[in-house]
């Protein structure tokens, strides 16, 4: 067991002084990586700049304020220009001077009171599918504020309305009152006359309503089972029999229903036009540890990334030139097991690429990282090296010069930034593909180091676990591949 130990300690030996006695390979792997990251976060926008657009109105005269759409596109939007000529416009937009054309429709009231919506044409000439949708996103957004402007503006005219129609419902009142009075005295003439200046008072203000549904609906949202409509009470009025001693009860549930109906209306007018337009709103509540800006976000990806690439390219080009100088033969008789011999390459690449792992990740914490369990950060970094060591040694086996290891090795990077969840979330793959993902050692490294560092929970054991097993499977793998190397070198 001791002639074993320092077997394997002197294939240890051998691979860390290989790459020290490379000062300029080290301070690559070491700065190298460094400075991608930072200049990934100093160089990263968490939002695209704002579109210049250019509004197109139908006419100078057009009843469209510039202005007040320009709010309503946002700060994502910036409103360049406004013309009336949509085909020069369109040229511009071909020359690139633009981002975004806006058209804004003509005939728009035409169009509206035949029943159809008229619309907003938002031409654009861009070709990424993200930005593609943000500005789907955005003119989807911006006409919903510009209808909610268009709704304000009408329910402020209608509560304009109503704070006549409510003066009006004092006054009514008041005839009721007297109405009643009358009826119990027994006055039947002056009751004949009051209820004719009722129906009178109760014509004109229904005649000056736009319509009976605005009390009906004032009433329904504010919680009553229906409103009060003027033409009811109307018809209420000119329905009671001033003879019959029930007229005196039917007098005061018509002034009980114009309480009801002033009450409403005073309600109404309490509320802003833009509460009534949107009267929800959503609260955000971020129960996870939110990094302070998206680099923080994206650095335990690049950290993985990077990790595994180091750890990959150095396996496979420390087995490759070993078949290329011919030690490969010295295995078959020599004391030295390939068992010794690996065991020996994981401990040196596995130190190595530990030492860069810790100075990346304490360059994550100077800009703001946190972990909470620097004990599951290490067992995350170190099962993650080894399984990332076990698939460049697997790759080995398949390449015969460094050229084709180094290849082998990019071409796996490739696949990594797409199938590990650095760029898009995992959960936006189809299960067949997912399957690629989980045959990259990145893919566990980012998922643990994304629940330990930002949502600050335990790890999933799973996670961990199948980390574990799939960097075991991997050195089995390349025990076997070396295997058979030495055997073909018979």
């Amino acid at each position: 067991m001791s002639g074993g130990l320092v077997r394997i300690w002197g294939f240890i030996r051998k691979e860390i002084i290989s790459v020290l006695r490379q000062p300029r390979l080290v301070v690559t792997l070491i700065l190298g990586p460094f400075l991608i990251l930072v200049l990934f976060g100093l160089g990263y926008r968490d939002r695209p700049p704002a579109f210049k657009t250019e509004l197109v109105l139908p006419s100078e005269q057009a009843g469209l304020a510039s202005a007040d759409l320009g709010e309503a596109f946002g700060s994502s939007i910036e409103l360049v220009r406004t013309s009336y000529d949509a085909e020069e416009a369109r040229n511009r937009l071909n020359r690139g001077e633009l981002d975004l054309l806006i058209i804004a429709p003509d005939n728009a009231v035409e169009t509206i009171e035949q029943g159809n919506r008229a619309d907003f044409v938002v031409a654009h000439t861009e070709v990424d599918p993200v930005l593609r949708a943000t500005i789907n996103l955005l003119s989807r957004l911006s006409i919903d504020e510009i209808n909610r402007r268009v709704i304000t503006r009408v329910i402020e005219r209608a509560l304009e309305e109503v704070e006549t129609i409510d003066a009006g419902i004092g006054q009514l009142r008041a005839i009721t009152g007297e109405l009643v009075s009358a009826l119990e005295a027994g006055d039947q003439q002056r009751a004949e006359d009051l209820r004719a200046d009722l129906d009178e008072g109760l014509l004109g203000a229904d005649q000056n309503a736009s319509s009976d549904a605005l009390y009906e609906s004032v009433g329904e949202a504010l919680g009553t089972e229906s409103g009060t409509s003027l033409s009811n009470l109307q018809q209420d009025v000119a329905e009671i029999d001033l003879d019959d001693p029930s007229a005196v009860d039917d007098i005061r549930r018509v002034d009980s229903s114009l309480g009801e109906l002033e009450t409403q209306l005073e309600q109404a007018q309490t509320v802003p036009p833009e509460i009534l337009v949107s009267p929800f709103n959503a609260e955000i509540s971020e129960m996870a540890r939110v990094p302070a800006t998206p680099a923080l976000f994206y650095g335990p990806g690049a950290l993985a990334l990077l990790i595994q690439h180091l750890a990959v390219t150095f396996a496979a080009l420390s087995l490759v030139k070993e078949k290329q100088l011919g030690l490969v033969e010295v295995f078959r008789v020599s004391p030295l097991g390939v068992s010794e011999a690996l065991t020996g390459k994981y401990i040196a690449f596995t130190v190595i690429a530990g030492a860069v792992a810790a100075v990346l990740s304490g360059a994550m914490l100077v800009f703001g990282a946190r972990v909470d369990d620097p004990g599951i950060f290490a067992l995350i970094m170190t099962l993650m090296i080894i399984a990332s060591l076990g698939l460049g040694f697997l790759l080995s086996t398949v390449a015969r010069t460094d050229t084709q290891a180094v290849q082998y090795s990019m071409m796996i990077l490739l696949v990594s930034i797409f199938f590990t969840g650095f760029v898009l979330p995992l959960q936006q793959l189809i299960a067949p593909i997912q399957v690629i993902s989980f045959l990259l050692p990145a893919t566990y490294g980012i998922l643990a180091l994304h629940e330990l560092m930002f949502r600050a929970a335990e790890v999933e054991p799973v996670i961990i676990g199948g980390l574990g097993v799939y960097a075991a499977v991997l050195a089995v793998a390349a025990w076997w591949g070396m295997r058979q190397d030495v055997a073909k070198a018979d």
